[in-house]
């Protein structure tokens, strides 16, 4: 897999963790709500999720309501 940076149009990156585990949570978790996700490993632009960790994008219309379900749950 990969993506060309002309889809990266329109997406913006709203967090990087280090657990691809924890990022597929949160995009699963947007996605749930309604928000288009999506996972890209940093390894230049290779699906290696174990190295470097994992950039989760949103769309930029989405981006304000993605901060705010992401983070009010983090005290959690």
């Amino acid at each position: 897999f990969y993506i060309k940076n002309s889809v990266m149009q329109g997406w913006k990156k709203i967090m990087t963790l280090r657990d691809s585990y924890k990022a597929e949570i949160k995009k699963i978790q947007l996605i749930k709500n309604g928000i288009e996700a999506m996972l890209m490993a940093k390894s230049k632009g290779a699906i290696q999720v174990s190295l470097g960790g994992v950039d989760l994008y949103v769309k930029e219309g989405q981006y304000e309501i993605a901060t705010i379900l992401l983070f009010e749950n983090e005290e959690d």
